[in-house]
């Protein structure tokens, strides 16, 4: 294996934003299952504290239940948008100081697919 440097210059903004929003799409997600379960289970505890709100743990519950999509949509749009504007002045920054200077390890005799 022979080691190599390449130099990234740009990024494609496009495919950072879709890429972006898979994966912060997936963390709030999970954040909402995290968020919609706490919900759920405080509106049903309420009834044990002695507050005696009539259709608290039926609104609670909806709430819990909106959180999960509503929660994976705005960390997607969001964190997109944040990571496709530092792409951006990632790319503005690397006209200027040349790029981020990365290792790449190569194989030295590639066979052919069989």
């Amino acid at each position: 294996m022979t080691m190599k440097s390449a130099v990234i210059k740009r990024f494609d903004l496009w495919a950072l934003f879709k890429m972006a929003f898979v994966l912060y799409a997936t963390l709030g997600f999970i954040a909402g299952l995290f968020y919609g379960m706490i919900i759920a289970v405080v509106g049903s505890l309420g009834q044990y504290w002695g507050e005696d709100i009539p259709g608290l743990g039926a609104l609670s519950g909806a709430i819990g239940v909106i959180a999960v999509p509503l929660l994976a949509m705005v960390y997607g749009v969001l964190g997109s948008i944040v990571v496709t504007v530092a792409g951006a002045l990632y790319n503005l920054a690397a006209r200027w100081a040349g790029g981020l200077k990365v290792g790449i390890e190569v194989a030295d005799d590639p066979s052919p697919p069989q």
